[in-house]
């Protein structure tokens, strides 16, 4: 008898057609348009999370002053209190703000809080008063009513 050849061995390997060329260009110009895309939108959302810390950051940064002034003995805690004012006024309003003196300085104030705690209240230790002795002025009255007026004029 004659033996017969193995017809496994008659089969030849299976290879799918190499894709054209066009195709390939095609799919590494998407993956670098959608790359780009992802870049765009991430740096877009760092850049308003960036704007809205900033936005929010003069009124956090003159509560945390107020907080750290509370250790300190009344005289200096209200120079502390001006200080913290007049750098949340000028990162709120302009630097032109921080130039002000006395009863414009005051007016700026209410203007800026919506307030006459400035002009007519215990608020107007922050002007001339500022550099005379403390009197009648009670410094935790005068903390409170500006954290109060730091708090409502913080961005939501």
């Amino acid at each position: 008898m004659a033996t017969m050849p193995d017809p496994l061995d008659a089969l030849h390997a299976m290879r799918l057609p190499a894709p054209p060329a066009s195709s390939l260009v095609e799919m590494l110009a998407l993956s670098v348009a959608a790359g780009a895309l992802v870049a765009l939108l991430l740096a877009g959302v760092l850049a308003l999370f960036s704007a809205w810390r900033q936005r929010r950051a003069p009124s956090r940064d003159a509560l945390r002053k107020l907080d750290l002034a509370r250790r300190l003995e009344p005289a200096e805690r209200v120079c502390a209190h001006a200080v913290a004012l007049r750098h949340y006024a000028v990162a709120t309003v302009g630097a032109d703000t921080g130039h002000l003196q006395g009863p414009a300085w005051l007016d700026r104030l209410d203007h800026l809080f919506a307030t006459d705690f400035f002009t007519r209240g215990d608020g107007m230790v922050f002007g001339e008063a500022l550099y005379r002795p403390l009197q009648d002025t009670d410094v935790d009255a005068v903390e409170t009513t500006l954290c109060r007026l730091l708090k409502r004029r913080r961005p939501r």
